[in-house]
């Protein structure tokens, strides 16, 4: 069963899903929340207690003043964290979500048992451009995140309400206050990627448009250890196109890392 809760952080309201039971995972979502990542959810609720917030200044969370970039975004979560007392932490951030989780992990990791990154952004690959969102339409920017464009027909298909108009809108917003300029990356974090110290995996889709996989590279440069799963036939959102497949390697890679 699925509770939906609030934590209030210097006066805004931010909401959150919790799910399951076992060890304890926090989701980190994407930017632009869609498609629906409920089937993803699910698999890892089999075996984890799963915590999956609305990033601040998205979705049914409020948009705080005090949010101006990522770092903001870092060190909410930071307060999160030690707010709801989350230990030995299973971190998972698909795309912006997955960026987010780095930040936040330079900045202090001694919560985290792990990390699994699902496509991040954050981090970049000289010659190896990041997809620019910003100059597509809505339609684009579905249609180039996945590689089955079935599903794609099916949910531009689905009619959709005006809190849901609203809240991509919201979201689209939420996601140009993060990663506006720099687009999508910053230089600060690849310097200081070596203070990530949890085992950290990145999974990536073999027909990423937005985040091409040769950016794991770059990861490599700074994490050695890093780990990544390529996943066959999928684009930039492998726990959307794959949910069981995805939510596999998050579970293998934790019970592997799991002291």
């Amino acid at each position: 069963m699925q509770e939906v809760l609030d934590y209030e952080c210097m006066g805004a309201r931010i909401r959150y899903r919790r799910k399951g039971s076992g060890p304890t995972l926090l989701l980190l979502k994407n930017e632009e929340a869609l498609p629906d990542d409920t089937a993803f959810i699910d698999e890892l609720a089999k075996s984890f207690d799963v915590i999956v917030p609305d990033h601040p200044g998205f979705g049914l969370s409020d948009t705080p003043d005090w949010l101006k970039g990522m770092g903001d975004t870092a060190y909410f979560y930071l307060d999160f964290i030690e707010a709801l007392k989350l230990d030995k932490l299973h971190v998972v951030g698909c795309s912006v979500g997955g960026w987010i989780a780095a930040e936040i992990a330079v900045r202090d990791c001694s919560r985290i048992a792990s990390l699994s990154l699902l496509a991040p952004y954050g981090v970049r690959k000289s010659g190896v451009p990041f997809g620019d969102v910003f100059l597509w339409t809505p339609e684009e920017s579905v249609r180039k995140r996945v590689r089955d464009q079935k599903l794609v027909d099916g949910f531009m298909a689905r009619q959709k309400s005006k809190e849901e108009e609203a809240a991509l809108l919201k979201d689209r917003y939420g996601t140009a206050r993060l990663a506006w300029n720099p687009r999508f990356f910053n230089p600060e974090l690849q310097r200081w990627l070596h203070r990530i110290k949890p085992p950290l995996q990145t999974i990536w889709g073999d027909h990423d448009e937005l985040a091409p996989a040769e950016i794991f590279d770059a990861w490599k440069a700074g994490l050695p250890d890093a780990r990544n799963t390529m996943i066959k036939d999928c684009g930039h959102l492998p726990h959307f196109e794959h949910p069981e497949t995805s939510a596999a390697v998050v579970r293998r890679f934790i019970s592997e890392v799991r002291p």
